[in-house]
């Protein structure tokens, strides 16, 4: 029984790691269950501009999320050294906020307002 010692992918040169396949092509195989062509590379990259998007309105909401439950915090907190912290917390994500081009919702109506037109604590 003889052993190959390049990868069986036509075309590539690299040593066998596994099942007669480089460690390149075997992960591929392992992960995916095939082997990625030049075809598959570019849409992995149409892909990532999506993705890129997703990410953008999901860190978007989360900054929701997050001012809303400091605001919660700040209001419900008793002491001096506890509002100070959520007060914090709150400029900080409106920083954020406003860095992303982000409208900031009012408070009490959960309305957005322009970003220039924001009140800070």
């Amino acid at each position: 029984m003889s052993h190959e010692t390049k990868c069986m992918v036509q075309g590539c040169e690299n040593r066998v790691h596994a099942k007669g396949y480089c460690r390149k092509h075997y992960g591929q195989i392992w992960r995916k269950g095939k082997i990625y062509t030049q075809k598959d590379a570019g849409s992995s990259k149409k892909m990532g501009v999506k993705n890129s998007h997703r990410d953008d309105t999901d860190r978007m909401r989360a900054l929701e999320r997050e001012l809303r439950r400091a605001e919660m915090m700040y209001k419900n907190v008793i002491g001096f050294e506890g509002r100070l912290k959520w007060r914090r917390e709150i400029v900080e994500v409106k920083k954020e906020m406003t860095r992303l081009g982000m409208p900031i919702p009012l408070p009490e109506t959960g309305q957005a307002t322009p970003v220039g037109l924001a009140s800070s604590f």
